[in-house]
C-alpha cells in the first residue's frame, strides 16, 4: 500500500516530534503493509512556511535515517497546502511543493469551519496549469459535510478527493464515519490515506480503513485507492477514476436510491 498523506517528517508541523518518532512511525507503517509514504507537512502562508527546498532536504535526510535503520520504506516529498489564492504562482515558482515534486498533483486543505468564495475559479486555475487538485479529508470539514452537491460538482469536473482511513473507522465520530461512507458510495473519494500525525489515533496504519472500504466499494476499487491511484499520482501521470454517482436533490439518498443509481436506473 502507498500512503499519500502523512505528517511523518519531524519538527516541521504538528506531526512527528523528532527523528525517533519518525522512525517508529515508519516501522509501524511497514508492519501494516505500507511500502511507500508521501511526506506531506502542512504549508500555511505566514504560519507554517514549509517551502520546497526545506521539504526536499528533510525528505533526503529521512531516507538516510531509514537506510541506517534498515527500514526498506520508500518516501517521497510533498506538502498539504492550505488554500491560498496565490497558490498557482507559488507552485509555478517552486516556492511550494506538488506531490513528489512532479508539478501535476497538489494536496489542498480547506481552512477549518469556512469555505472561501470563488473556489470554482481557484480550482479552474490549477487545472488550467495542468495541476490536479486533491482535496484532503472533506469528510471531516463541517461545511463540506452539509454540502455534498458542491463536492460532487468538483469531482465531476476532474478534482480528486482523499479521505482519512480513521474516518472510515469512526475515530472522528459517527457523523464523520457516515459521511466518509457516503462519499465512498457515491464514488466521490479516490484516495485513502492515514493523515498520520503520530503513533496513536491518526497513526500510520492503513489496512483497517482499506478493509472497511472493501465492504463499501468492493475489493478492486479499494485496492486501486491505495495502490494504482497513489502510484500514478506519485509518478505524475493521469489517472482514470469512476464517474461520481449522482446525488438526491434535497437530501442524502436512501439505500434504494443509491442502489438504483449504481445500476444506472431511476426508482419509481
Amino acid at each position: 500500500m502507498l500512503d499519500l498523506h502523512n505528517h511523518i517528517l519531524p519538527g516541521l508541523d504538528d506531526g512527528a516530534l523528532d527523528w525517533g518518532q519518525s522512525i517508529a512511525m515508519a516501522r509501524l507503517a511497514m508492519d501494516d503493509g505500507v511500502t511507500g509514504i508521501v511526506c506531506t507537512p502542512h504549508w500555511v502562508s505566514g504560519y507554517c512556511d514549509n517551502t520546497l527546498p526545506l521539504i526536499l532536504q528533510t525528505t533526503d535526510a529521512f531516507r538516510e535515517k531509514l537506510e541506517a535503520a534498515d527500514i526498506p520504506l520508500s518516501v517521497f516529498p510533498g506538502a498539504e497546502l492550505r488554500l491560498d489564492y496565490n497558490l498557482v504562482e507559488r507552485l509555478k515558482s517552486e516556492e511550494v511543493l506538488t506531490l513528489n515534486n512532479t508539478g501535476h498533483y497538489a494536496l489542498i486543505e480547506f481552512p477549518a469551519e469556512i469555505l472561501p468564495h470563488n473556489l470554482d475559479n481557484f480550482f479552474w486555475e490549477l487545472q488550467a496549469n495542468d495541476i490536479t487538485p486533491i482535496i484532503s479529508h472533506p469528510e471531516r470539514h463541517s461545511i463540506m459535510m452539509h454540502n455534498p452537491a458542491m463536492l460532487y460538482k468538483w469531482v465531476a469536473g476532474g478534482i480528486l478527493v482523499q479521505i482519512t482511513s480513521a474516518s472510515l473507522l469512526g475515530r472522528f465520530g459517527s457523523e464523520v464515519r457516515k459521511h466518509a461512507i457516503y462519499l465512498m458510495e457515491h464514488r466521490m473519494a479516490h484516495i485513502i490515506a492515514t493523515d498520520a500525525h503520530g503513533l496513536t489515533m491518526r497513526s500510520p496504519r492503513l489496512s483497517e480503513g482499506v478493509e472497511t472500504a472493501r465492504s463499501i466499494v468492493g475489493g478492486d476499487l479499494a485496492h486501486r485507492m491505495v495502490h494504482e491511484y497513489p502510484q500514478s499520482i506519485i509518478d505524475g501521470v493521469p489517472i482514470l477514476v469512476p464517474d461520481p454517482i449522482p446525488l438526491c436533490r434535497n437530501s442524502k439518498p436512501s439505500v434504494a436510491t443509491r442502489f438504483f443509481s449504481f445500476l444506472g436506473l431511476r426508482p419509481r
